[in-house]
């Protein structure tokens, strides 16, 4: 894991308040996120546009820590992530995955191959 100045600061970036959500249970979600990440053991629903431009991840008990990282604002909302031409399921995981990891732990833990891994119902 970075150290906590690290993600405090990346919390602390994050748009509104959201009284209910502490960094100490932002620093736990990310620590499960990851051991999950490795075990291949996230679960989300992807709700697509009609364009098919962009989605809507809708993970079992991320999505506060995905927002904060990925979008950079407190929600418990489902993940928003645009583009296209990319595996935006693995683009989401794995950035987080940089964001919570040193590059030593996520060559360690193959968290690149692990981030295209998981349930996705």
């Amino acid at each position: 894991m970075q150290s906590k100045k690290l993600l405090h600061a990346v919390f602390d970036k994050s748009k509104n308040e959201n009284l209910y959500y502490s960094f100490d249970s932002f620093f736990l979600d990310a620590r499960a996120f990851i051991k999950d990440v490795k075990n291949h053991s996230t679960i989300c629903t992807i709700n697509p546009a009609r364009s098919g431009m962009s989605r809507r991840f809708n993970f079992d008990r991320y999505n506060m820590l995905l927002n904060i990282c990925y979008n950079g604002k407190k929600s418990w909302d489902p993940v928003f992530v645009s583009g296209c031409g990319m595996d935006m399921h693995w683009h989401l995981k794995f950035s987080t995955c940089q964001l919570l990891t040193t590059k030593k732990e996520i060559e360690k833990w193959s968290l690149n191959l692990a981030s295209s891994r998981g349930k996705i119902l």
